[in-house]
């Protein structure tokens, strides 16, 4: 298969524009948890942890000397991805909503608190963009088949923790290594208390009606990072994951195989976006890309001061957390401006949030770019 690349070149200046990497684990290979320049809000990353099961998985398949990537791609068979629970379910990530959400009405009962900017938004055309005018809180299944660029550059995540198996929705992001995958930071860490997530595996373009729903194969992480924030804390506002990859298909990388979307940060709380992916509770079954499209809002405002999540229309269910927000999108391509992250309710969900991408977002991204 040729490579695919994003129109929209490498990088745009200014508004800061990029087109389209515990107990009874081992790591994906010997490094330990690093950290950006340090402060009480960085970027964290630590190599992504292999269960014992999936070790022996990948011994019982290839044998004694089965490589990591083997051992995964023999432990996610098709029957445990299916039986895989969206992550949301975990009661971790529930009681962590709760508290978020309490805090975040009191914090604006209390009239907020200082709002921090981060300067001026600058930008540099970039690829040819579609104006939508039309908001709708239901979410459409665009049946995108796999061979177009919005279906290859998202996908379904599959990760283990406690024994379990879990899923998330993930996008893949053009950078100077080729191997990003942006997604929730709950879908790479449990936050605060919890580690980082094992058994880690990204599927673009997952499809259950297709007679294969892996068209592109499974591929595998190397790294997972975050913001600590996230891990130290859960905090909602800092709720963002990449997985750097390692090579597929005799040394490709994932972002010169498919291509990537774009992303873009410091763009304000009110901006058209389609948000997308793999919501699997009823009425969905988590096998297709749904996507939603809405102007953003902050999740709350009193007078001056506003909050560090914002919300878009949208009634996607748990399952689609780490999807990608896209701005400017064009049919095909746009930039990263967001991720799924927690939703209103569980039943019958309305709006979707998603941490503001701002310095900080702009920060995870430095701090993978170049893996």
């Amino acid at each position: 298969m040729r490579s695919r690349k994003n129109s929209a070149g490498l990088i745009a200046a200014g508004a800061i524009l990029l087109t389209a990497a515990g107990a009874g684990t081992t790591a994906a290979q010997a490094a330990p948890e690093r950290a950006s320049t340090p402060g009480a809000n960085t970027s964290v990353s630590s190599a992504s942890p292999l269960t014992a099961a999936a070790k022996a998985a990948g011994k019982a398949r290839y044998g004694a000397d089965a490589t990591y990537k083997q051992s995964l791609t023999a432990y996610w068979t098709a029957d445990r991805m299916a039986a895989a629970i969206p992550v949301e379910e975990s009661p971790a990530f529930t009681e962590a909503a709760k508290r978020f959400a309490t805090d975040q009405k009191a914090l604006a009962r209390a009239g907020g608190k200082p709002v921090t900017h981060d300067g001026p938004v600058r930008s540099v055309a970039g690829a040819e963009s579609k104006k939508f005018t039309a908001a709708t809180e239901a979410a459409y299944n665009p049946n995108l088949p796999y061979y177009t660029p919005t279906a290859y550059t998202a996908g379904k995540v599959f990760f283990s923790r406690a024994g379990l198996s879990y899923v998330c929705s993930g996008t893949i992001v053009n950078s100077e290594g080729k191997d990003s995958v942006w997604t929730a930071g709950h879908c790479v860490h449990g936050g605060r208390g919890s580690v980082w997530h094992s058994n880690w595996a990204f599927v673009p373009a997952y499809d259950d009606d297709l007679a294969n729903p892996r068209p592109y194969g499974t591929w595998t992480a190397a790294f997972l990072s975050s913001r600590t924030a996230w891990t130290s804390n859960s905090d909602f506002s800092q709720d963002m994951g990449v997985a750097t990859m390692n090579t597929n298909f005799g040394g490709w990388h994932i972002a010169d195989y498919f291509g990537g979307q774009g992303i873009t940060v410091n763009r304000g709380k009110n901006v058209f976006e389609y948000a997308f992916g793999y919501p699997a509770e009823t009425p969905f079954d988590g096998g297709n890309l749904y996507r939603c499209q809405g102007t953003t809002s902050p999740e709350w405002d009193v007078f001056f001061t506003w909050s560090q999540t914002v919300k878009i229309p949208c009634d996607m269910t748990r399952g689609s957390s780490g999807g990608g927000w896209l701005y400017g999108y064009n049919g095909s391509w746009g930039w990263l401006n967001g991720v799924n992250s927690r939703i209103d309710r569980i039943a019958g969900p309305t709006i979707m949030l998603s941490p503001y991408f701002d310095n900080d977002a702009w920060d995870l991204y430095n701090f993978t770019r170049y893996n």
